[in-house]
């Protein structure tokens, strides 16, 4: 698994002012001091400059050499709409190895977690080379910036909860590590040791249905399929999250794990095929043998395939549920099993 390192760790408190430093960058701010002028409240500071300049590049938006720091393209691309509701900005801190942690380790614990639990958490999965004092000296930070973006909050007995703050702008939270559990029941070792072995062994077939998946996302028919399931789970208070495989995940009274096809008349068997086989060989590789598996595919089948229903449902146990102009629809077996989808008959 991917350990947590010092460079996964922010230090600059004020994620607006990591805004700003992008900003300021943009403006022609070059040095950690003159970054720290353009920041209010710790003008003339050029090591709080240099924090701040190290966390913007730390979300991919300048470079620095030698105190001289640039905007990079996604950084310009920042300061089109430079503010902490960016899409783009909200999706470069969930994109930090520690939050791609942290975040699905905190589903387990509804009630909320205490700070020192979040630190230890952090501690048992950070690079042994860390030392016993950075995260104790850099949790502050840690909490503040998910907090700041509306996924952390704050209960009346001082715990931190996870909550929903996705939207239809960034309507899915993306694991980067292929072998990191997408619905982990304990966030330990182990469990990311057994997903890793699982792909590690699969190596073959992961390349090839990454490849394929990467084609399918691009199509708009696939893109629209996910955003629709997407909102349905947020509004039923689940995280819906997905990897380089999978298109959706999400926990809620159990697992559940879909795959999308986009279908017509003509491939329409071979899709629903593609997407069994992969359904079964996701559940497999996540270690997930209880998840319910869905197929969400744009149209309903036609005449010829109905039997195709009846198949994947009552012998197979996979849900089929299709599109039918921005309406998603199943059977009367899923519409009761998927209650959360609010399916149409």
């Amino acid at each position: 698994m991917r350990r947590i390192k010092s460079n996964d760790l922010p230090q600059a408190d004020r994620l607006e002012s990591v805004l700003l430093t992008v900003m300021a960058v943009g403006n022609g701010a070059r040095t950690d001091i003159e970054i720290a002028n353009r920041i209010p409240g710790i003008g003339g500071d050029d090591r709080q400059g240099r924090y701040y300049r190290n966390a913007a590049e730390m979300l991919g938006y300048i470079t620095n050499q030698r105190n001289n720091a640039i905007l990079t393209p996604k950084g310009s691309e920042l300061l089109k709409n430079p503010t902490l509701t960016n899409p783009l900005f909200i999706a470069s801190v969930l994109n930090l190895e520690v939050y791609q942690k942290l975040l699905p380790f905190m589903e387990l614990s509804p009630e909320g977690l205490t700070r020192q639990e979040i630190q230890n958490y952090l501690q048992s999965i950070a690079d042994p080379g860390i030392g016993l004092s950075m995260i104790p000296r850099r949790i502050s930070t840690i909490i503040a910036w998910p907090r700041t973006l509306g996924f952390l909050r704050q209960t009346d007995d001082g715990r931190l909860q996870i909550q929903n703050n996705l939207s239809a702008d960034l309507p899915v939270f993306e694991i980067q590590d292929d072998d990191q559990p997408l619905l982990p029941v304990s966030g330990g070792l182990a469990e990311y040791q057994e997903i890793e072995q699982r792909t590690s062994r699969a190596q073959p077939e992961v390349a090839y249905f990454k490849d394929q998946a990467k084609l399918e996302r691009a199509t708009n028919a696939h893109i629209a399929l996910i955003n629709l399931v997407a909102q349905r789970i947020r509004k039923s208070g689940g995280i819906p999250k997905s990897n380089q495989l999978i298109d959706l995940a999400v926990r809620l009274d159990q697992d559940y794990i879909f795959e999308m096809k986009s279908t017509n008349d003509d491939n329409v068997r071979s899709q629903v095929r593609k997407g069994m086989s992969q359904l079964y060989e996701y559940r497999y590789l996540q270690n997930k043998p209880d998840a319910k598996l869905i197929l969400v595919v744009e149209k309903p089948l036609g005449a010829s395939h109905s039997w195709m229903l009846d198949y994947m449902e009552n012998d197979r146990e996979i849900n089929l549920v299709w599109d039918g102009n921005e309406e998603l629809y199943g059977s009367e077996r899923t519409r009761n099993e998927l209650d959360f989808l609010g399916l149409q008959l």
